[in-house]
C-alpha cells in the first residue's frame, strides 16, 4: 500500500467538531441559565460560518488545477467557488432561488460582517423614564440579530441546519457522493483526497444532535427521520 508522502490539515475535521462542542455548549447554557450562553453562541456561529469555504476549498483541490488558475478561483466568494467547482466537474450551477443556497448566503454575509468587523447604528428608542434600547434588527431568513452581542443559545442549532442543509444539498443531491466518498474528502490527510471510498463511520455524537436538531447529515450517511433545512 503506498504511503502519503505529507500530511495535510484540511482544517474541516477540528472546525466541524468545535461547532459541534460549541452549539452544543451554547444550547445546554441556555437550558441552564448560564452567563456564558452568548459567548458560547458565538464561538459556535463563528466556526459554523467558517465551514462552508473550508468545504469549497477541499472540493476546488480535486480539481488539480494548475496554481495560477488556483490562485485566482481562491479569490472568489465561497459561493462562488462551489459556482465554479459544479461547473467544472458535473456541468452544473447552482440554483440561487432554492431554500438551501439563499440561507446559506445570509449565513455568509452573518460572516462577514464577523470577521470584517464596522461600525453599525441605530437609533435610541425610549422604553420608560429609566430605559432606552436601540435594535440593529435581525436577518430576514435566519432571524439571527445582527449584532453578535444578542446571539442566545439557540441561534447556534439554527445556523447548524442550513449549513448541514446546504452540505448535503451539495454533496448528496448535486454531486451524488456516496457517505464514504464524501468523508474521505473531508477527513482526509493524505495527498489524495477524492476516492470511490465504500466505508464509513458514523460518530454516535452525530447521531444525538441530528435527533435533536433535525439536521441533514444523510450525506455523512447518518439515517434521518426529520429533516428541516432552518
Amino acid at each position: 500500500m503506498k504511503q502519503d508522502k505529507y500530511y495535510i490539515d484540511r482544517k474541516f475535521e477540528t472546525i466541524f467538531r468545535d461547532s459541534i462542542y460549541f452549539t452544543k455548549s451554547a444550547f445546554d447554557a441556555l437550558e441552564n441559565e448560564n452567563n456564558t450562553e452568548e459567548q458560547l453562541a458565538r464561538a459556535a456561529i463563528l466556526n459554523l460560518s467558517i465551514l462552508p469555504e473550508v468545504v469549497a476549498n477541499c472540493l476546488l483541490e480535486t480539481l488539480n488545477l494548475p496554481k495560477n488558475i488556483f490562485n485566482e478561483v481562491d479569490k472568489f466568494t465561497p459561493i462562488n467557488k462551489y459556482d465554479f467547482f459544479l461547473w467544472e466537474k458535473k456541468n452544473l450551477k447552482l440554483d440561487r432561488g432554492l431554500q438551501e443556497i439563499q440561507n446559506i448566503q445570509e449565513l455568509q454575509s452573518i460572516r462577514n460582517f464577523m470577521v470584517h468587523p464596522k461600525s453599525k447604528k441605530a437609533e435610541w428608542v425610549t422604553v420608560d423614564e429609566f430605559t432606552r434600547t436601540a435594535d440593529l434588527g435581525k436577518t430576514k431568513l435566519l432571524e439571527i440579530p445582527y449584532s453578535s452581542d444578542e446571539w442566545q443559545g439557540d441561534d447556534p442549532f439554527i445556523v447548524m441546519r442550513v449549513v448541514m442543509a446546504f452540505f448535503d444539498h451539495i454533496f448528496r443531491v448535486l454531486c451524488e457522493y456516496t457517505p464514504g466518498e464524501t468523508q474521505y474528502l473531508l477527513f482526509n490527510t493524505g495527498d489524495n483526497i477524492e476516492g470511490h471510498q465504500v466505508g464509513y463511520f458514523i460518530d454516535s455524537e452525530w447521531k444525538k444532535i441530528q435527533e435533536k436538531w433535525s439536521l441533514r447529515m444523510r450525506f455523512l450517511g447518518v439515517d434521518c427521520t426529520s429533516e428541516k433545512n432552518i
